[in-house]
């Protein structure tokens, strides 16, 4: 049980990828010019990455490292 150095790329890469997606999903708020509706829309982008890392961490941090479920 524990963190060690590939479940923090494991969570690393989760975050990167929830940030991504929803990025993707909010796109087309995105390309309209900046502006406060668009620093929402990176806002709820980075909460979603955030949380999506925050539960692959609470998963790898009880699961034990020999688990396939890593």
């Amino acid at each position: 049980m524990g963190l060690n150095e590939g479940d923090i790329k494991r969570v690393l890469w989760t975050a990167a990828q929830a940030f991504i997606g929803a990025i993707i999903v909010l796109a087309p708020g995105i390309l309209q010019a900046p502006n406060l509706e668009t620093a929402k829309t990176l806002g709820v982008a980075a909460l979603v990455a955030g949380v999506a890392a925050a539960l692959s961490a609470l998963k790898n941090l009880l699961l034990d490292d020999g688990s396939t479920l890593k």
